[in-house]
């Protein structure tokens, strides 16, 4: 009988905040035993609730139970007898700060994995300074493109960054234990938050590229606008939609809307060249929208294969017929908060996630523990120094972002990535917005759209294209037409030779192909199948197309993110989802390949990215479940802190974050202000007056913030004890002294892009160096993989160069290059 993934493994969390404890669920979700270690007061998210309407208690907030859920507790610290013979007996400690100096763990804790999560990470001259959600992203994600032009930037809803960062401590966690047990060494890994949002949050990698590209920075796009491909947040009559429209769903669009006016302005020739047309197509598009409440808007569109979703709530989510059908939120009996609704598991698979015990009570565990014999772990000998994953092979048939960054991690962990593409169909968005586009197109293509080198083209457009290269190191490219019998038959040789097989098309196009699960699995029973649909492979929303942003609305993160006084129509696009998903799919191909150990066989692993992504907004929908709370957008506030904003500094668009989380910080800050009358009076001590005085404090705050740099805001407030950060734009970001001591650029590219600076590797670690390799031009390994690891003859290469498999080009239908 199978047991879950991670069974056997002994976890010990101290961690506070969300990132680390994030990480502890996750491991506890399926199999490890965590036990959380705490102040006599318990973790500080216990006070963060959202409370139920009894008021404050540290056994039922809502963050508490989504964070804890599963896990045992103890009070105590390192240097307490049993703190120490925990650690002693633990595979993995989580820490959120170096309570266990890793320099020492080698001698100290033998085979000991040691994870260090903190804002700033360990290394570098701001390891320091104090951190926040608002700030992590605030210094290291895209917040400084993201808002309306001449407004504060903003920053996304929730605490969404901080989960990102606790899915990578769990995948750094598992990559360490098994890179530990092939060099038999003890392993730290130092995890900043910012440094997650560098390399993987939002489109911060995509617009890092695009000043690298370009030279320029990514400008703030929010606000109301309109485009020749008619898209965005609309209203409808019952709240708001999100629209998806490209060059190739233009005909999807005009046959669900069946409006000839609609349609006479896309029959014109020369309609892409017609300044008057994106106003006009937005009205005819807001008509049938405000026709249409949100659920019929989103279905009619689907039904005619045009990417429109509602944008609902968190509370909407709990009725929603899709999740109810697929039985993802479940009912938890918690101990003080009673029968508790709350998400399933991101990730599905045989004998995986599992509730297994209510959220620990401060303590509950102490006795328990305390009889517990000394675990003794199994010794390890030394195999090698090799990555965790070399000798791994990693079939990628993944699209646009998701899927490419489950398997770039992969690669940086030593597998061998081989990327499948088929040269006859170009890839929309995953290699480029067009197959060719001009000089004049790529100037109003975007940040995300519009990243090539030096703004142009050049010969092979699709090689040069930042969001695939922001993914695209450490792997090798071939190129097949899986329609044809033989290659077809090619694939499948490949799938007779490796370990995992990632996948993230529509829903049904593996089956189709006739590779999906049963087929895979009957060629070669020790493959790992790791699928991942937007929105899961069964339900009434299974084929529902659309991008992150599409889904994100749909899953109630675009109802929470944006400023206070703005339609919901003001928001530009954010993608959380691709980011989100494709760490979760690290973390499953690594869960998934630990079981393969004990097994033997594969097995298939299904992630929702939706469900994945509606457990970093876990404490809205628990709060939602119970309360009937209704969450709006908070714009750059914080729920339950104040004052947290961001503020105007000196310069062009300079910008600083100041996040005061206690009354402590805002004494500090009203001395830094020489404690100004205003700042001084009594109803300001506390939290809940200053939450009601917020709009006050913002503008005294801008006053002052105005009148000096980001920079020194910046310093002056950590100085002090209170988190703050400058909002770095992407040249600001690659000046940074900080990240350029922890080594999170270097030069990269293939032959078609140049040399360029990319972001690196996610964390840093005392395993061996993980992988930074070039960037694969398509096509550019069809021989090496098909001759050298095949072993197919030339005879048998020269048939597939006929057939026209193998290429360098994406081909037209008659069979010419585009």
């Amino acid at each position: 009988m199978s047991t879950q993934p991670l069974h056997g493994l002994r976890v010990v969390e101290l961690c506070e905040g969300i990132a680390g404890p994030w990480a502890g669920r996750l491991l506890a979700g399926y199999g490890a035993d965590v036990i959380k270690v705490e102040p006599p007061d318990g973790d500080r998210s216990r006070a963060m609730g959202p409370f139920p309407s009894d008021g404050p208690n540290p056994e039922t907030g809502a963050l508490h139970l989504h964070l804890n859920t599963g896990k045992r507790s103890v009070v105590g610290s390192v240097g307490d007898e049993l703190i120490d013979r925990l650690i002693d007996g633990a595979d993995i400690v989580l820490q959120s700060s170096a309570f266990i100096n890793p320099e020492d763990i080698e001698q100290n804790h033998p085979g000991l994995v040691l994870v260090t999560v903190t804002s700033f990470g360990l290394l570098g001259r701001y390891s320091w300074c104090k951190g926040e959600e608002i700030v992590h992203y605030a210094m290291g994600g895209p917040m400084s493109a993201s808002g309306e032009a001449g407004r504060e930037p903003v920053k996304m809803g929730g605490d969404l960054g901080q989960y990102q960062c606790g899915t990578h401590t769990a995948t750094a966690a598992l990559a360490a234990v098994a890179s530990q047990r092939r060099n038999g060494r003890s392993i730290h890994v130092d995890m900043s938050n910012i440094d997650t949002q560098v390399t993987s949050i939002d489109r911060r990698m995509t617009f890092l590229l695009y000043h690298s590209y370009r030279g320029d920075n990514v400008p703030r796009s929010g606000g109301y606008a309109t485009s020749i491909f008619p898209g965005g947040c609309r209203p409808a009559l019952d709240g708001h939609v999100q629209v998806s429209t490209l060059m190739n769903w233009l005909p999807r669009m005009l046959g669900v809307m069946n409006d000839p006016e609609m349609s006479s302005l896309y029959e014109d020739p020369t309609w892409i060249a017609n300044e008057d047309l994106p106003e006009i197509a937005d009205a005819r598009l807001l008509e049938w929208t405000l026709g249409r409440n949100r659920q019929e808007a989103m279905e009619e569109a689907q039904a005619g294969g045009w990417p429109i979703t509602a944008v609902n709530r968190p509370i909407d989510l709990l009725t929603d017929p899709h999740f109810a059908e697929r039985g993802f939120f479940e009912e938890v009996e918690q101990t003080r908060a009673g029968v508790t609704v709350q998400p399933g598991g991101p990730i599905r698979l045989t004998e995986g996630w599992s509730v297994g015990r209510p959220a620990p009570t401060i303590g509950q565990h102490q006795t328990e523990l305390a009889a517990e014999k000394p675990r003794i772990k199994e010794a390890t000998a030394k195999i090698d120094d090799e990555l965790p994953l070399a000798g791994i092979r990693v079939l990628d048939m993944t699209v646009v972002w998701a899927g490419p960054y489950s398997t770039q991690i992969l690669g940086d962990l030593g597998a061998d990535v081989v990327r499948v593409d088929n040269p006859w169909v170009f890839p929309t968005a995953t290699r480029g917005y067009f197959p060719r586009p001009t000089k004049e197109m790529i100037a109003n293509l975007g940040g995300i759209g519009g990243g090539y080198p030096d703004a142009e083209p050049g010969e092979r457009p699709w090689n040069r294209f930042a969001l695939f290269n922001a993914h695209a190191r450490n792997k090798r490219s071939i190129t097949l037409d899986l329609r044809q019998d033989r290659g077809k038959e090619a694939f499948l040789q490949l799938v007779d030779i490796s370990d995992v097989l990632i996948e993230n098309n529509s829903v049904d196009l593996m089956d189709r192909l006739g590779i999906g699960w049963d087929e895979v699995h009957a060629r070669n029973p020790k493959l790992i199948m790791i699928r991942m649909p937007s929105v899961g492979l069964e339900g009434p929303y299974r084929s529902f197309l659309g991008f992150g942003v599409n889904f994100e609305a749909l899953c109630g993160l675009g109802a929470i993110r944006g400023y206070q006084d703005a339609d919901l129509s003001e928001n530009e696009a954010v993608y959380h989802m691709d980011a989100a998903s494709g760490a979760a799919g690290a973390f499953a191909a690594l869960m998934a390949l630990r079981r393969r150990e004990s097994t033997g066989i594969g097995e298939l692993v299904e992630i929702s990215q939706a469900e994945n992504m509606l457990n970093h907004i876990g404490e809205f929908l628990i709060d939602a479940g119970r309360t009937g709370t209704v969450h709006q957008p908070l714009g750059n506030r914080h729920r339950v802190y104040a004052p947290q904003g961001c503020y105007p500094c000196l310069g062009d668009d300079q910008w600083a974050v100041i996040s005061v989380t206690n009354d402590q910080q805002w004494q500090a800050l009203v001395e830094i202000l020489e404690s100004p009358s205003w700042a001084t009076n009594e109803e300001l001590t506390t939290v809940e007056g200053r939450q009601q005085r917020h709009d006050e404090i913002d503008e005294h705050l801008s006053a002052w913030t105005a009148k000096h740099t980001a920079h020194q805001i910046f310093e002056t407030c950590q100085r002090a004890g209170i988190p703050a950060a400058p909002v770095l734009h992407e040249d600001e970001t690659f000046d940074e002294p900080h990240f350029r001591e922890r080594g999170l650029f270097a030069l990269n590219g293939n032959t078609d892009a140049g040399m360029h600076e990319y972001p690196t590797h996610i964390w840093r670690w005392t395993g061996p160096d993980m992988r930074f390799e070039a960037l694969p031009v398509l096509g550019g390994d069809n021989e090496a993989v098909f001759k050298d690891l095949l072993g197919m003859s030339d005879a048998d290469y020269q048939l597939m160069v006929e057939d026209g498999h193998i290429q360098l080009d994406y081909l037209q239908p008659d069979g010419t290059a585009h």
